[in-house]
C-alpha cells in the first residue's frame, strides 16, 4: 500500500521564464544622435549624421514612399522577429548611440551610458546594434540600484554589411544628402544588418536592479580606427525566480521504493536537473529512494544553480487518524483528540504540542491550534497526521447599565462595550428564549411595571454570559388623604396630611383647574369660600413628585356647607343616592313650614306641614324632570314667620 505526499516550495534562482522567454523593449536614454530619416524630401534635414564613411543612414517606410524608394525600416521604430522585440526611441529625436575608438569619428563618443527610464531586474540583456566600416568591439559594464557595477562583458559588432547570424536585415540604405533622387543599396545581397548582443548579468546581481549601462569603445576592426559601432535598442528578458513543486511517494517501511518528482516552471530554458542519491540521477523524478532528505540542484540555461531539498519519509502500513470532537469549540471550553489506527496496532503515540502520549485525552486549547500526531507502528515507521482545533474567543458579558424611567414610557438600553465584530441578541429570559431583539442598543417597549431584559454577546459559534439590565418606572407619589375641617354657611376648609417625598401640591375644586392650595405651593389645608347657595363643593388633591410621571393620583373630598337663617335649593335629583334626594328650605332657626309644589300647569301635585321634603313623586308616580313652582311659608324660631315663591328643578 503507497501513499503520496504533495509539498510544494518556491525557489528563486537567476534566470527567466522556462519556455516563454520573450526579450522585452526597455526605454532608456543618452542617444547622442538621430540616424534614421522619417520623413520628408531632405535626408539631412531629419538627421544629424551619416553612420559610415560615405554618410548612409537608414530610412522608414514613410521615407521610402515619399522618395520613390524600396524596401525602409518600421515607421514605430518596432523590430520584432519570434521571443524578440526592441523599440528604437521616437525618430523626431536622437535615436541612436554612435560611437568609436576614443571618440575619433566627428560627433561619435568613445565612452557613453544608456540610462533606464525605469530600473528593472533582468535575467538578460539584449542590444540592437550594428558596426560600420568593418567590426567594432565594445565592452558593457551594468550599474545597479545598490551601486554596484559588474564586470565588463566584451563582445564584437559585425559590419552592416555581409555579416552573419544578424536578428533583421534586408531594409536598404540610403546616402544622407539634402535632396533626392536617392540611391538603394544592399537589398540585393540582403543588407544592411542589424545584430544582438546578448549578455547575462551575473547570478549573484539578477535580483538587481539594474539602473544604467555604460558602453566602452574598446577596439576598431579598421587599422586606422575609422570603424563605428551603432545602438538602436535595448531589450530584456525580466528576472522570474522559478517556481519548484515537488510530489512526493513515502518509501514503504524498510524499503528503497519511494520517489520525488520536481516539477520547476521558470528560468532560462532549459534547465537541468542533479539528484544528490547514489547513482546522481538527472531527471526532474528521483525514483528509488529510501526514507531520508534529498537535495536537488537546478541549474539553468544561464550556469545559475540554486538547491533545494524534500523529504520523503516512511509509510506504514497502518493508517492513522487524529480526530477531535468538537473540532470548533469557545475558549474555556473542552474538546477530545483521538488517534484512531485502521489495518493493526501502534506501539506509540506522541502529540505535538505539548508531551501527551495516550491515544485520547481531552484539552482546552487557549488559541486555534492544529496538533500533530506521530504513531510509530511494530516496525518502528512512524505515520503522522494533524488535526486543527479552531478555538473561537468567548466574548466578554456585555455591560449595561440599568435604567430608570416614567411609567408608560419606553427606554433605550445601551451596551458600554460593544465591540465589532461581535453581534448582540436580546431576551427576555436568562437563558433559552427567543431574540427579541438585536444591536448594541436596544427599545424597550413602554413600561408599566420592573421588568429585566437579559442581553449576550456572540462571536460566531461562541455566546458570553447574558447580562440581566432592569429597567424600573419611577415611583408615584402616595395619593393624599383628603378631609373636611372647618365647614361654615360660606366656606370649607379642607386639610390632608403631608405626603412623603412630595415637593408640593395642586387642588381643583368642583373639576376646576388645578391650582396651588391656599396655604402655599408646599401647605396642606385649602381653603374654599364665598360660597352661596351651594349644598356640596367637591375637591381634588394631587401630591407632585421630582418628575410629573411621579405625581400621585388625586386624593378626593367632598363637603356640604352649613345652611344659613333660609337656605331654598332651585334643584334636586331625587334619584336615591343620597344626595339632594328631596326638596325642603334649609336653615338653622326654621321651626315649621306650609308647603304646596304646583306642576306646569298649576296643579297642586305636593302639601306638608313637615320637614322632610319633597321627593318628586305625586299619587306614589315619580314626576317627569322640568320646571314645578312651590310656595312655602317658614315660621322661624322667634316666632317670626315668612313665605318664599320660586320654582325648583327637578332634575332625573
Amino acid at each position: 500500500m503507497k501513499r503520496v505526499l504533495i509539498v510544494a516550495s518556491m525557489l528563486v534562482i537567476c534566470a527567466c521564464r522556462l519556455y516563454a522567454q520573450t526579450y522585452t523593449p526597455i526605454a532608456v536614454t543618452g542617444y547622442n544622435n538621430d540616424g534614421v530619416a522619417e520623413a520628408g524630401l531632405n535626408a539631412t534635414a531629419v538627421t544629424t549624421t551619416g553612420l559610415d564613411i560615405q554618410e548612409k543612414i537608414l530610412y522608414t517606410f514613410d521615407f521610402a514612399a515619399l522618395n520613390s524608394l524600396d524596401a525602409g525600416i518600421p515607421n514605430d521604430g518596432l523590430f520584432s522577429t519570434g521571443l524578440r522585440t526592441y523599440q528604437m526611441a521616437d525618430y523626431t529625436g536622437n535615436n541612436v548611440l554612435y560611437m568609436s575608438k576614443n571618440g575619433g569619428v566627428a560627433l561619435t563618443t568613445g565612452l557613453d551610458t544608456l540610462t533606464f527610464v525605469t530600473p528593472g531586474a533582468y535575467s538578460k540583456i539584449s542590444f540592437l546594434c550594428y558596426s560600420t566600416e568593418q567590426s567594432s568591439t565594445v565592452s558593457i559594464t551594468f550599474n545597479y540600484t545598490d551601486g554596484t557595477h559588474s564586470v565588463p562583458d566584451t563582445s564584437t559588432i559585425l559590419d552592416w554589411f555581409g555579416g552573419t547570424n544578424p536578428v533583421f536585415d534586408s531594409y536598404g540604405r540610403i546616402k544622407r544628402q539634402a535632396a533626392g533622387p536617392y540611391s538603394v543599396e544592399g537589398l540585393s545581397s540582403n543588407d544592411p544588418r542589424i545584430y544582438c548582443i546578448d549578455i547575462a548579468p551575473a547570478c549573484e546581481n539578477q535580483a538587481k536592479d539594474i539602473e544604467s549601462v555604460t558602453i566602452n569603445y574598446v577596439q576598431s576592426g579598421d587599422p586606422g580606427n575609422s570603424s563605428r559601432a551603432v545602438f538602436l535598442a535595448v531589450s530584456g528578458q525580466a528576472y522570474v525566480p522559478i517556481a519548484v513543486t515537488t510530489e512526493v511517494t513515502k518509501a514503504t517501511c524498510g524499503n528503497s521504493d519511494g520517489s520525488v518528482q520536481a516539477t520547476a516552471s521558470g528560468g532560462s530554458f532549459p534547465l537541468s536537473y542533479s539528484w544528490n542519491t547514489t547513482p546522481v540521477q538527472t531527471t526532474e523524478t528521483a525514483t528509488g529512494v529510501a526514507a531520508g532528505t534529498y537535495t536537488l540542484t537546478v541549474t539553468d540555461a544561464n550556469g545559475c544553480p540554486a538547491d533545494f531539498t524534500a523529504d520523503v519519509s516512511e509509510e506504514s502500513m497502518i493508517l492513522l487518524k487524529a480526530l477531535a470532537k468538537p473540532g470548533d469549540i469557545c475558549t474555556g471550553t473542552d474538546t477530545k483528540v483521538w488517534a484512531i489506527p485502521t489495518g493493526g496496532r501502534m506501539q506509540s503515540y506522541t502529540w505535538e504540542p505539548g508531551t501527551r502520549t495516550d491515544s485520547s485525552f481531552t484539552i482546552s486549547p487557549d488559541t486555534t491550534t492544529t496538533f500533530k500526531l506521530t504513531g510509530v507502528d511494530e516496525n518502528g515507521c512512524k505515520v503522522i497526521d494533524s488535526i486543527k482545533i479552531t478555538v473561537t474567543k468567548k466574548p466578554d458579558a456585555p455591560l449595561v447599565t440599568p435604567v430608570t424611567l416614567c411609567p408608560d414610557s419606553t427606554a433605550t438600553l445601551n451596551i458600554t462595550n460593544a465591540s465589532t465584530p461581535f453581534t448582540y441578541n436580546w431576551y427576555t429570559f436568562p437563558s433559552g428564549g427567543s431574540v427579541t431583539g438585536t444591536g448594541a442598543t436596544y427599545e424597550t417597549p413602554a413600561i408599566t411595571a420592573e421588568t429585566t431584559w437579559y442581553v449576550e454577546a456572540v462571536n460566531g459559534p461562541c455566546a458570553s454570559d447574558r447580562t440581566a439590565v432592569t429597567v424600573t418606572p419611577f415611583d408615584r407619589a402616595a395619593t393624599p388623604v383628603v378631609k373636611a375641617g372647618t365647614i361654615t354657611a360660606t366656606g370649607v376648609t379642607f386639610t390632608w396630611d403631608p405626603v412623603p417625598g412630595a415637593t408640593g401640591y395642586l387642588v381643583s375644586v368642583d373639576g376646576g383647574t388645578y391650582i396651588a392650595p391656599s396655604s402655599g405651593n408646599t401647605g396642606t389645608t385649602h381653603l374654599v369660600s364665598g360660597i352661596t347657595n351651594q349644598q356640596s363643593i367637591n375637591i381634588k388633591v394631587i401630591a407632585l413628585g421630582p418628575q410629573a410621571c411621579q405625581n400621585s393620583l388625586p386624593g378626593l373630598a367632598s363637603a356640604k356647607p352649613k345652611p344659613g337663617e333660609i337656605f331654598i335649593p332651585n334643584a334636586f335629583t331625587p334619584n336615591g343616592d343620597g344626595k339632594n334626594d328631596y326638596f325642603k328650605p334649609e336653615g338653622t332657626s326654621i321651626a315649621a313650614i306650609e308647603m304646596k309644589v304646583f306642576n306646569q300647569w298649576g296643579e297642586l301635585i305636593y302639601q306638608t306641614n313637615q320637614l322632610t321634603g319633597w321627593n318628586g313623586t305625586y299619587n306614589g308616580k315619580l314626576q317627569p324632570s322640568g320646571v314645578y313652582s312651590y310656595t312655602v311659608r317658614i315660621t322661624m324660631t322667634d316666632k317670626t314667620s315668612v313665605v318664599k315663591k320660586g320654582a325648583i328643578n327637578l332634575l332625573r
